[in-house]
């Protein structure tokens, strides 16, 4: 069972994923990123990285604070490493 970061994992700790032989990969960059630090680091405009969480596009957020959404570093890099057409672009 994969669990989502927003949901936590099935054994508490939250944005922890199980990957394919069942192993718990160690997020090492527990940094919040805003829109705009999403934008920057993927060479966007702030309402573009808007558009995509509003089609589905962006995974969902690791947190919620006064109703404006943050996503730790390392979701974003996974996203980003998964991201169709990626074509094996080195890490921005």
């Amino acid at each position: 069972m994969i669990a989502s970061a927003a949901s936590g994992s099935p054994d508490g700790r939250p944005g922890r994923r199980r990957g394919a032989r069942g192993e718990v990969p160690l997020m090492t960059d527990r940094r919040l990123w805003s829109y705009k630090e999403i934008a920057a680091h993927i060479r966007v405009q702030p309402d573009t990285v808007r558009s995509y969480r509003k089609h589905g596009l962006l995974p969902p957020p690791d947190h919620v604070e006064g109703g404006k959404p943050y996503w730790y570093a390392d979701t974003v890099r996974a996203w980003v490493a998964s991201r169709p057409g990626n074509r094996g672009r080195r890490d921005l």
